[in-house]
């Protein structure tokens, strides 16, 4: 496997992380990578083949991205769900408070 491949799947693996914490994540995955290959080459294999059998080990890039935004960030989830529903309860407020005025004919006897 490539330098290039590499850095491929640690784009993919990570694309739907914060930015804040992709970093971090991605050179965690790549420690973990490295250490496979290392793993694979106490086996006999050359690095290139190392690499690629560390990345197999791993799994698709696409399941180990929504696992680890999955990981990530879940605690932002909950914010997101609240911040929705405050919005919608002062959209909703703010909708009612506009129908239930009076007009100025109704006003009038």
């Amino acid at each position: 496997m490539s330098a290039d491949a590499l850095e491929r799947y640690l784009g993919r693996a990570t694309r739907f992380l914060p930015s804040r914490i992709r970093r971090e994540v991605r050179a965690e995955l790549h420690a973990n990578l490295y250490q496979a290959m290392l793993d694979a080459r106490l086996q006999g294999l050359n690095e290139a083949d190392a690499w690629a059998a560390a990345v197999r080990e791993s799994g698709s890039a696409w399941r180990l991205a929504l696992q680890l935004a999955r990981v990530h960030t879940l605690g932002l989830a909950p914010r997101v769900l609240l911040a929705g529903m405050v919005l919608g309860g002062a959209a909703y407020a703010v909708r009612a408070e506009v129908h239930s005025a009076p007009t100025g004919q109704e006003a009038r006897p």
